[in-house]
């Protein structure tokens, strides 16, 4: 089960990556989720391991994998 920071960003990557389809920084989702970098950090870390998102963190990409909203409740 994913924590409210875990959901939200899940939520935020899935929304920029839809509609606007750039990319999105750390900081930036620190700003969109109101958190401090490094909750963002962890939280994009469980999500890479259960395998919601695909996230390289030396060039910055975070690519949601599809079906993660049947998994996600």
């Amino acid at each position: 089960m994913l924590n409210d920071t875990e959901r939200k960003l899940l939520r935020i990557l899935y929304n920029r990556n839809g509609h606007q389809n750039t990319p999105v920084s750390i900081p930036e989702l620190a700003r969109f989720a109101q958190r401090e970098p490094g909750q963002i950090r962890k939280a994009l870390e469980r999500l890479r391991e259960e395998r919601f998102i695909e996230w390289e963190e030396r060039i910055n990409a975070v690519k949601v994998v599809p079906g993660w909203q049947q998994f996600a409740k």
